[in-house]
């Protein structure tokens, strides 16, 4: 899912490289900005476009559209928006990187991992969540996209205690799944 890494230069530095067919899925909650101030669905082509390309058109518009309803939810229950790396970056922001980690938990959302990814987001229900990201989890297994959660041991590496710095990085190795340096 990710690729991240840490300064030994910067202590608190966090770099996270998302995998390319991660990036179309946060492509579609990074829109959400421009979408609300806008309210064009043809700013969402480009996601689902790009997720064909790994999975089935029909499973990329269902992933496209649970995405959308479950970035509503999100941002109207935080009362604020995410931090957002721009659309189509592979770099990845920590508040992306939680998201991700708490669809990828959804499925069971009294797991450690989706109560902490939530509590960092400030996401005080997360009873929704399950229907709606289940859904788009069960979507995206059916293509070729590479969504694997992380343990929470890594989850709590990534995040710390909250007080990090995000420094952007570009890709050591083209190799799929998630890489944490120390």
């Amino acid at each position: 899912m990710v690729e991240a890494s840490s300064s030994p230069t910067v202590p608190g530095a966090v770099a996270i490289l998302l995998h390319p067919s991660i990036v179309p899925v946060v492509d579609v909650f990074r829109s959400l900005s421009s979408l609300e101030d806008q309210y064009d669905l043809a700013l969402l082509d480009g996601p689902e476009q790009g997720l064909a390309t790994y999975t089935q058109p029909e499973a990329a518009k269902g992933i496209v559209s649970d995405a959308l309803l479950l970035a509503f939810a999100l941002t109207r229950q935080r009362g604020r928006p995410f931090s957002h790396r721009p659309v189509g970056s592979r770099h990845g922001s920590i508040d992306e990187y939680c998201l991700l980690a708490l669809i990828c938990a959804a499925r069971n959302t009294a797991s450690d991992l989706a109560r902490e990814a939530a509590a960092f987001l400030n996401v005080e229900s997360i009873d929704f969540i399950g229907p709606l990201a289940g859904e788009m989890v069960c979507h995206m297994e059916s293509g070729a996209l590479v969504f694997e959660p992380p343990s929470l041991p890594e989850f709590r590496a990534m995040v710390g205690d909250g007080v990090f710095e995000e420094v952007l990085v570009e890709a050591a190795s083209d190799k799929a799944g998630r890489n944490v340096r120390t």
